[in-house]
Protein backbone atom coordinates (compact mmCIF):
# COMPACT_ATOMS: atom_id res chain seq x y z
CA UNK A 1 0.00 0.00 0.00
CA UNK A 2 1.21 3.56 -0.61
CA UNK A 3 2.62 5.71 2.15
CA UNK A 4 0.25 7.74 4.28
CA UNK A 5 0.60 11.07 6.02
CA UNK A 6 -0.71 11.60 9.52
CA UNK A 7 -0.46 14.37 12.05
CA UNK A 8 2.38 14.01 14.47
CA UNK A 9 0.01 13.40 17.40
CA UNK A 10 -1.33 10.33 15.58
CA UNK A 11 2.18 9.01 14.92
CA UNK A 12 2.95 9.46 18.62
CA UNK A 13 -0.11 7.34 19.46
CA UNK A 14 1.22 4.62 17.13
CA UNK A 15 4.58 4.83 18.89
CA UNK A 16 2.93 4.45 22.30
CA UNK A 17 1.07 1.36 21.07
CA UNK A 18 4.27 -0.21 19.73
CA UNK A 19 6.20 0.59 22.92
CA UNK A 20 3.54 -0.90 25.16
CA UNK A 21 3.30 -4.06 23.06
CA UNK A 22 7.08 -4.45 23.09
CA UNK A 23 7.11 -4.13 26.89
CA UNK A 24 4.40 -6.79 27.20
CA UNK A 25 6.30 -9.13 24.88
CA UNK A 26 9.49 -8.68 26.91
CA UNK A 27 7.69 -9.37 30.18
CA UNK A 28 5.97 -12.43 28.74
CA UNK A 29 9.25 -13.82 27.36
CA UNK A 30 10.83 -13.42 30.78
CA UNK A 31 7.88 -15.08 32.50
CA UNK A 32 7.77 -18.15 30.28
CA UNK A 33 11.56 -18.53 30.39
CA UNK A 34 11.43 -18.56 34.19
CA UNK A 35 8.76 -21.23 33.99
CA UNK A 36 10.89 -23.30 31.63
CA UNK A 37 8.49 -22.99 28.70
CA UNK A 38 10.25 -23.02 25.33
CA UNK A 39 7.43 -23.96 22.94
CA UNK A 40 6.65 -20.54 21.43
CA UNK A 41 9.09 -20.36 18.49
CA UNK A 42 7.52 -17.26 16.92
CA UNK A 43 7.82 -15.12 20.05
CA UNK A 44 11.47 -14.00 19.52
CA UNK A 45 10.76 -13.20 15.86
CA UNK A 46 7.67 -11.21 16.77
CA UNK A 47 9.61 -9.34 19.44
CA UNK A 48 12.21 -8.34 16.87
CA UNK A 49 9.57 -7.15 14.40
CA UNK A 50 7.79 -5.02 17.01
CA UNK A 51 11.11 -3.58 18.09
CA UNK A 52 11.93 -2.66 14.51
CA UNK A 53 8.50 -1.06 14.13
CA UNK A 54 9.04 0.94 17.30
CA UNK A 55 12.43 2.22 16.13
CA UNK A 56 10.98 3.21 12.75
CA UNK A 57 8.18 5.18 14.41
CA UNK A 58 10.68 6.83 16.74
CA UNK A 59 12.71 8.07 13.77
CA UNK A 60 9.58 9.37 12.06
CA UNK A 61 8.28 11.35 15.03
CA UNK A 62 11.72 12.74 15.89
CA UNK A 63 11.58 15.15 12.94
CA UNK A 64 10.30 18.66 13.54
CA UNK A 65 7.28 18.44 11.26
CA UNK A 66 3.57 18.79 11.91
CA UNK A 67 2.89 16.01 9.44
CA UNK A 68 4.61 12.62 9.49
CA UNK A 69 4.88 10.41 6.42
CA UNK A 70 4.70 6.69 7.18
CA UNK A 71 5.77 4.14 4.61
CA UNK A 72 4.78 0.71 5.90
CA UNK A 73 5.12 -2.70 4.32
CA UNK A 74 1.98 -4.84 4.43
CA UNK A 75 3.42 -6.93 7.26
CA UNK A 76 4.16 -3.79 9.29
CA UNK A 77 0.60 -2.55 8.83
CA UNK A 78 -0.77 -5.86 10.06
CA UNK A 79 1.57 -5.73 13.05
CA UNK A 80 0.61 -2.14 13.84
CA UNK A 81 -3.09 -3.08 13.79
CA UNK A 82 -2.37 -5.80 16.37
CA UNK A 83 -0.48 -3.30 18.56
CA UNK A 84 -3.35 -0.81 18.28
CA UNK A 85 -5.87 -3.45 19.34
CA UNK A 86 -3.88 -4.19 22.47
CA UNK A 87 -3.40 -0.49 23.14
CA UNK A 88 -7.17 0.08 22.96
CA UNK A 89 -7.68 -2.72 25.47
CA UNK A 90 -5.12 -1.15 27.82
CA UNK A 91 -6.83 2.24 27.56
CA UNK A 92 -10.18 0.64 28.43
CA UNK A 93 -8.72 -0.90 31.56
CA UNK A 94 -7.27 2.44 32.62
CA UNK A 95 -10.64 4.12 32.15
CA UNK A 96 -12.44 1.61 34.36
CA UNK A 97 -9.60 1.16 36.83
CA UNK A 98 -9.66 2.09 40.47
CA UNK A 99 -7.31 5.04 40.07
CA UNK A 100 -9.14 8.33 40.17
CA UNK A 101 -8.37 10.49 37.16
CA UNK A 102 -9.39 14.01 36.23
CA UNK A 103 -12.03 14.68 33.61
CA UNK A 104 -9.38 16.09 31.26
CA UNK A 105 -7.27 12.95 31.52
CA UNK A 106 -10.30 10.75 30.97
CA UNK A 107 -11.34 12.77 27.92
CA UNK A 108 -7.82 12.56 26.49
CA UNK A 109 -7.78 8.76 26.85
CA UNK A 110 -11.17 8.47 25.19
CA UNK A 111 -10.04 10.60 22.26
CA UNK A 112 -6.82 8.63 21.96
CA UNK A 113 -8.82 5.37 21.92
CA UNK A 114 -11.04 6.70 19.15
CA UNK A 115 -8.13 7.87 17.00
CA UNK A 116 -6.23 4.60 17.41
CA UNK A 117 -9.36 2.56 16.60
CA UNK A 118 -10.14 4.55 13.46
CA UNK A 119 -6.61 4.27 12.10
CA UNK A 120 -6.47 0.57 12.93
CA UNK A 121 -9.55 0.06 10.77
CA UNK A 122 -7.98 2.19 8.04
CA UNK A 123 -4.76 0.16 8.01
CA UNK A 124 -6.43 -3.27 8.09
CA UNK A 125 -6.71 -4.53 4.53
CA UNK A 126 -5.86 -8.22 4.50
CA UNK A 127 -7.43 -10.99 6.57
CA UNK A 128 -6.83 -12.70 8.87
CA UNK A 129 -6.04 -10.42 11.80
CA UNK A 130 -2.73 -11.00 13.54
CA UNK A 131 -3.23 -12.40 17.03
CA UNK A 132 -0.36 -11.61 19.40
CA UNK A 133 0.77 -14.63 21.49
CA UNK A 134 0.11 -12.71 24.70
CA UNK A 135 -2.36 -13.27 27.53
CA UNK A 136 -5.37 -11.00 27.64
CA UNK A 137 -4.94 -7.90 29.77
CA UNK A 138 -8.27 -8.46 31.51
CA UNK A 139 -10.38 -11.45 32.38
CA UNK A 140 -12.83 -10.61 29.60
CA UNK A 141 -12.53 -8.61 26.42
CA UNK A 142 -13.14 -4.93 27.04
CA UNK A 143 -15.91 -3.00 25.39
CA UNK A 144 -13.59 -0.88 23.27
CA UNK A 145 -11.55 -3.87 22.09
CA UNK A 146 -14.72 -5.77 21.20
CA UNK A 147 -16.06 -2.80 19.23
CA UNK A 148 -12.77 -2.47 17.35
CA UNK A 149 -12.73 -6.17 16.43
CA UNK A 150 -16.31 -5.81 15.21
CA UNK A 151 -15.36 -2.92 12.93
CA UNK A 152 -12.32 -4.78 11.62
CA UNK A 153 -14.40 -7.84 10.77
CA UNK A 154 -17.02 -5.68 9.10
CA UNK A 155 -14.31 -4.30 6.83
CA UNK A 156 -12.37 -7.51 6.16
CA UNK A 157 -15.41 -9.81 5.91
CA UNK A 158 -18.22 -7.67 4.46
CA UNK A 159 -20.17 -10.74 3.35
CA UNK A 160 -20.42 -11.93 6.96
CA UNK A 161 -21.45 -8.61 8.42
CA UNK A 162 -24.66 -10.09 9.80
CA UNK A 163 -22.63 -12.12 12.28
CA UNK A 164 -21.67 -8.91 14.07
CA UNK A 165 -25.02 -7.12 14.13
CA UNK A 166 -25.44 -8.09 17.77
CA UNK A 167 -22.57 -5.74 18.61
CA UNK A 168 -24.10 -2.77 16.80
CA UNK A 169 -25.05 -1.04 20.02
CA UNK A 170 -21.55 -1.51 21.35
CA UNK A 171 -20.04 -0.03 18.19
CA UNK A 172 -22.21 3.04 18.46
CA UNK A 173 -21.43 3.65 22.12
CA UNK A 174 -17.71 3.35 21.44
CA UNK A 175 -17.80 6.03 18.78
CA UNK A 176 -17.75 4.38 15.39
CA UNK A 177 -18.37 7.82 13.93
CA UNK A 178 -15.44 10.14 14.52
CA UNK A 179 -16.36 13.09 16.76
CA UNK A 180 -16.00 16.46 15.08
CA UNK A 181 -13.30 17.46 17.55
CA UNK A 182 -11.08 14.70 16.14
CA UNK A 183 -11.70 15.34 12.46
CA UNK A 184 -8.16 16.58 11.97
CA UNK A 185 -6.74 13.29 13.27
CA UNK A 186 -9.18 10.89 11.62
CA UNK A 187 -8.10 8.70 8.69
CA UNK A 188 -9.42 9.55 5.23
CA UNK A 189 -12.81 7.93 4.67
CA UNK A 190 -13.13 5.64 1.66
CA UNK A 191 -15.72 6.91 -0.83
CA UNK A 192 -17.71 5.06 -3.43
CA UNK A 193 -16.38 6.19 -6.81
CA UNK A 194 -19.89 6.05 -8.26
CA UNK A 195 -21.28 8.32 -5.57
CA UNK A 196 -21.64 12.02 -6.18
CA UNK A 197 -19.01 14.23 -4.52
CA UNK A 198 -20.08 15.79 -1.23
CA UNK A 199 -21.04 19.46 -1.16
CA UNK A 200 -18.16 21.88 -0.47
CA UNK A 201 -19.48 22.68 3.00
CA UNK A 202 -19.44 19.00 4.01
CA UNK A 203 -16.12 18.03 2.50
CA UNK A 204 -13.08 17.84 4.68
CA UNK A 205 -10.00 19.82 3.74
CA UNK A 206 -7.32 17.65 2.23
CA UNK A 207 -4.33 17.00 4.39
CA UNK A 208 -1.41 18.99 3.04
CA UNK A 209 1.36 16.77 1.77
CA UNK A 210 4.86 17.09 3.07
CA UNK A 211 7.15 19.00 0.74
CA UNK A 212 9.37 16.53 -1.05
CA UNK A 213 12.26 16.79 -3.45
CA UNK A 214 10.26 18.69 -6.06
CA UNK A 215 9.84 21.54 -3.59
CA UNK A 216 13.58 22.04 -3.05
CA UNK A 217 15.19 25.22 -4.26
CA UNK A 218 17.23 24.39 -7.33
CA UNK A 219 17.64 20.93 -8.89
CA UNK A 220 17.28 18.08 -6.38
CA UNK A 221 20.25 15.81 -5.83
CA UNK A 222 18.28 12.64 -5.10
CA UNK A 223 14.98 11.12 -6.16
CA UNK A 224 13.99 9.38 -2.93
CA UNK A 225 11.16 7.52 -4.70
CA UNK A 226 13.83 5.32 -6.29
CA UNK A 227 15.00 4.01 -2.90
CA UNK A 228 13.60 0.52 -2.34
CA UNK A 229 13.92 0.23 1.44
CA UNK A 230 11.04 2.15 3.09
CA UNK A 231 13.15 2.97 6.16
CA UNK A 232 15.97 4.47 4.09
CA UNK A 233 13.44 6.23 1.88
CA UNK A 234 11.88 7.95 4.90
CA UNK A 235 15.27 8.95 6.30
CA UNK A 236 16.37 10.34 2.95
CA UNK A 237 13.22 12.44 2.66
CA UNK A 238 13.73 13.91 6.11
CA UNK A 239 17.38 14.64 5.32
CA UNK A 240 16.46 16.30 2.03
CA UNK A 241 14.03 18.64 3.76
CA UNK A 242 16.61 19.57 6.39
CA UNK A 243 19.26 19.92 3.69
CA UNK A 244 17.15 22.49 1.84
CA UNK A 245 16.65 24.49 5.03
CA UNK A 246 20.36 24.47 5.75
CA UNK A 247 21.04 25.78 2.25
CA UNK A 248 18.45 28.50 2.74
CA UNK A 249 20.22 29.57 5.93
CA UNK A 250 23.66 29.24 4.29
CA UNK A 251 24.67 26.80 7.01
CA UNK A 252 27.31 24.99 4.97
CA UNK A 253 28.48 22.91 7.91
CA UNK A 254 25.07 21.32 8.53
CA UNK A 255 24.47 20.99 4.78
CA UNK A 256 27.64 18.88 4.48
CA UNK A 257 26.51 16.60 7.33
CA UNK A 258 23.11 16.05 5.73
CA UNK A 259 24.63 15.54 2.29
CA UNK A 260 26.75 12.72 3.70
CA UNK A 261 23.68 11.15 5.30
CA UNK A 262 21.72 11.35 2.03
CA UNK A 263 24.57 9.73 0.13
CA UNK A 264 24.92 6.97 2.75
CA UNK A 265 21.19 6.15 2.51
CA UNK A 266 21.52 5.70 -1.24
CA UNK A 267 24.68 3.59 -0.91
CA UNK A 268 23.03 1.28 1.64
CA UNK A 269 19.87 0.93 -0.44
CA UNK A 270 21.99 -0.03 -3.46
CA UNK A 271 24.37 -2.35 -1.60
CA UNK A 272 22.09 -4.28 0.79
CA UNK A 273 20.36 -6.38 -1.91
CA UNK A 274 23.77 -6.92 -3.59
CA UNK A 275 25.80 -7.75 -0.49
CA UNK A 276 26.86 -11.14 -1.85
CA UNK A 277 27.91 -9.66 -5.18
CA UNK A 278 29.90 -6.91 -3.44
CA UNK A 279 31.44 -9.28 -0.90
CA UNK A 280 29.87 -7.58 2.12
CA UNK A 281 29.44 -9.46 5.38
CA UNK A 282 27.92 -8.51 8.70
CA UNK A 283 25.42 -5.74 9.34
CA UNK A 284 25.44 -2.41 7.45
CA UNK A 285 26.67 -0.51 10.52
CA UNK A 286 29.97 -2.43 10.33
CA UNK A 287 30.64 -1.57 6.67
CA UNK A 288 33.07 1.12 5.55
CA UNK A 289 30.91 3.40 3.39
CA UNK A 290 33.91 4.65 1.40
CA UNK A 291 34.92 1.10 0.42
CA UNK A 292 31.32 0.16 -0.33
CA UNK A 293 30.89 3.20 -2.60
CA UNK A 294 34.15 2.38 -4.36
CA UNK A 295 32.88 -1.14 -5.10
CA UNK A 296 29.50 0.18 -6.25
CA UNK A 297 30.92 2.81 -8.62
CA UNK A 298 33.62 0.52 -9.97
CA UNK A 299 35.67 2.12 -12.73
CA UNK A 300 33.82 5.41 -12.28
CA UNK A 301 35.48 5.79 -8.86
CA UNK A 302 38.81 7.53 -9.51
CA UNK A 303 41.61 8.07 -6.95
CA UNK A 304 40.50 11.65 -6.18
CA UNK A 305 37.02 10.39 -5.36
CA UNK A 306 38.29 8.50 -2.31
CA UNK A 307 39.23 11.75 -0.63
CA UNK A 308 35.87 13.32 -1.47
CA UNK A 309 34.00 10.24 -0.27
CA UNK A 310 35.94 10.27 2.99
CA UNK A 311 35.06 13.92 3.62
CA UNK A 312 31.41 13.30 2.72
CA UNK A 313 30.99 10.38 5.13
CA UNK A 314 33.14 11.92 7.88
CA UNK A 315 31.22 15.20 7.81
CA UNK A 316 29.13 13.87 10.71
CA UNK A 317 32.20 14.51 12.89
CA UNK A 318 31.47 18.21 12.49
CA UNK A 319 28.77 17.68 15.13
CA UNK A 320 31.19 16.12 17.61
CA UNK A 321 32.91 18.81 19.70
CA UNK A 322 35.41 16.31 21.13
CA UNK A 323 36.79 15.76 17.61
CA UNK A 324 36.54 19.38 16.52
CA UNK A 325 38.78 20.63 19.33
CA UNK A 326 41.45 18.13 18.23
CA UNK A 327 41.07 18.14 14.43
CA UNK A 328 38.86 21.11 13.54
CA UNK A 329 37.32 21.33 10.08
CA UNK A 330 35.39 23.96 8.17
CA UNK A 331 32.93 23.79 5.29
CA UNK A 332 33.09 26.64 2.81
CA UNK A 333 31.04 27.38 -0.26
CA UNK A 334 33.71 25.86 -2.50
CA UNK A 335 34.21 22.67 -0.45
CA UNK A 336 30.45 22.09 -0.19
CA UNK A 337 30.10 22.56 -3.93
CA UNK A 338 32.78 19.92 -4.57
CA UNK A 339 31.05 17.52 -2.20
CA UNK A 340 27.69 18.02 -3.88
CA UNK A 341 29.13 17.55 -7.36
CA UNK A 342 30.71 14.30 -6.21
CA UNK A 343 27.47 13.18 -4.54
CA UNK A 344 25.49 13.88 -7.72
CA UNK A 345 27.94 11.84 -9.77
CA UNK A 346 27.83 8.97 -7.28
CA UNK A 347 24.04 9.03 -7.12
CA UNK A 348 23.83 9.07 -10.90
CA UNK A 349 26.09 6.01 -11.15
CA UNK A 350 23.70 4.15 -8.80
CA UNK A 351 20.59 5.37 -10.64
CA UNK A 352 19.24 7.57 -7.83
CA UNK A 353 20.01 11.02 -9.20
CA UNK A 354 16.95 13.13 -9.99
CA UNK A 355 18.74 14.92 -12.84
CA UNK A 356 19.86 13.52 -16.17
CA UNK A 357 23.46 13.17 -15.04
CA UNK A 358 24.75 15.11 -18.03
CA UNK A 359 27.26 16.95 -15.90
CA UNK A 360 25.62 20.38 -16.08
CA UNK A 361 23.78 20.10 -12.72
CA UNK A 362 24.32 23.26 -10.73
CA UNK A 363 24.01 24.14 -7.10
CA UNK A 364 21.07 26.32 -6.07
CA UNK A 365 21.79 30.00 -6.42
CA UNK A 366 22.06 30.39 -2.67
CA UNK A 367 25.08 28.06 -2.66
CA UNK A 368 26.82 30.24 -5.20
CA UNK A 369 26.56 33.18 -2.85
CA UNK A 370 29.46 33.93 -0.58
CA UNK A 371 29.08 31.80 2.55
CA UNK A 372 30.43 32.26 6.03
CA UNK A 373 33.30 30.20 7.37
CA UNK A 374 32.83 27.94 10.36
CA UNK A 375 35.93 26.65 12.20
CA UNK A 376 39.15 26.02 10.31
CA UNK A 377 39.53 24.86 6.70
CA UNK A 378 38.30 21.42 5.73
CA UNK A 379 41.12 19.29 4.30
CA UNK A 380 41.16 19.26 0.53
Amino acid sequence: MPSVQVKKVVAVCFLEAAKMTLEHLAEYRLTISQQGIQNIPDLPRLYGEVRRLREYLQRCVSAFHDMVELDFADSDRTLLVACCRRFVEAIDLRLVGERVMSSDEKTLLQRKRTVISDWAVEFADKPPLLELPLPRLGQVQTEGARALVTRLHQKLFPNHQARFDSHGAVSQTMGVQVPSILDDYAPPLAMDESAAPPPPSASKPAIARLPVEEDLVGPPILDSHKLRDPRLRTLARLDLLSYERSLAGQDHRLAAVLLGSILESAVLDHAIPRRAELGLVGTPDTWNPVDVLAKVMGEQFNPKDRSLAYHAFSARNLLRPSLQIVTPMVVTQASLQRLQEFAQRALHSMGYCATDGSGDEKLPSMLRQEGRRIGSPMPE
